[in-house]
């Protein structure tokens, strides 16, 4: 028996994380004999096959499933020690941070914040993923920075700090045939044709409001995002309920009208979140700093 070094386990949490060696080669960027080598190291270790092909996928075995936590919490904490106290220097820095956004985060927040980089901190990169289910296990596992958005479901071990609230509002085109004034009626809102947004969190939020209110919406056409509301409301007769702040974006570059919805929709908090794990790190303490800076009412 021989003892593990840290590049095994790094190997056999990336077969695991993607199901295939040939993938978890390319992540480490070493040739697939290589990497076949050190499987059949770490199989000969446990006496087990760790990884059994199955519909061309790597799938883990039970001994597999039981060792992932494991190496996941052995390599995290290596991590945090090699990361440990690193002086972050702005100017000079090269990090490229991993944020995590909604989709109207990236219209409304983050040209702010890269013009902000590209003056303070012009070498820092970013990269910016979607929030989504797997968000929590990301950013416990480091793969994630920082979140900004709406996170109900982040439990211990998370940061948070509210950056501003949010209200829904109606949005129309401004050419809309029906729709005059400033505020909907009741009778309005049931009556019009409806954009609805399935994007995480607040489709949700706003349909049980209106399913408590006895209110359904006549829906013209389902979105995946927010990213294309605007152009589908401006160009027909429909309507659409968003965050008051995406709409400020919106009525900038298009042809469209804000109208207060005749009922009182619940606010929420549009926070950042972290994990503990880089909670004393300068790189992450500087970073939420700019975005609280940047984004805070």
């Amino acid at each position: 028996m021989f003892d593990l070094d840290t590049r095994l386990l790094q190997i056999f949490f990336e077969i695991y994380k993607h199901n295939s060696v040939s993938k978890a080669a390319e992540q480490l960027e070493i040739g697939q004999p290589t990497l076949s080598i050190a499987l059949n190291k770490l199989r000969e270790h446990f006496h087990d096959p760790l990884f059994v092909r199955i519909e061309n996928k790597m799938q883990p075995t039970e001994l597999s499933k039981q060792l992932f936590p494991l190496v996941v919490e052995i390599l995290n904490r290596l991590k945090l020690v090699q990361n440990y106290n690193i002086e972050f220097d702005p100017q000079t820095s090269n990090y490229q941070f991993k944020i995590s956004m909604t989709d109207i985060s990236h219209l409304v927040l983050l040209p702010k914040l890269i013009n902000y980089l590209r003056e303070h901190a012009p070498n820092v990169r970013l990269e910016i993923v979607p929030i989504d289910a797997n968000t929590p296990l990301m950013m416990s596992n480091g793969d994630i920075d920082l979140a900004i958005g709406f996170l109900p479901q982040l439990e211990a071990g998370f940061y948070q700090q509210t950056l501003f609230q949010q209200r829904y509002i109606c949005i129309a085109s401004k050419e809309h045939p029906r729709l005059t004034g400033t505020t909907l009626s009741d009778q309005e809102f049931r009556q019009e044709l409806h954009v609805d947004i399935l994007a995480t969190g607040g489709h949700y939020v706003l349909e049980h409001e209106l399913q408590k209110l006895g209110v359904s919406r006549n829906i013209l056409v389902r979105l995946p995002s927010y990213l294309g509301v605007g152009l589908v409301v401006q160009d027909t007769d429909a309507i659409a309920t968003i965050p008051h702040y995406l709409s400020q974006v919106l009525l900038v570059r298009g042809s469209l009208k804000v109208l207060e919805p005749p009922y009182t929709f619940p606010t929420y908090s549009v926070k950042q979140h972290w994990h503990a794990r880089v909670h004393q790190m300068p790189n992450n303490q500087w970073l939420r700093q700019v975005c609280f800076k940047l984004f805070s009412e």
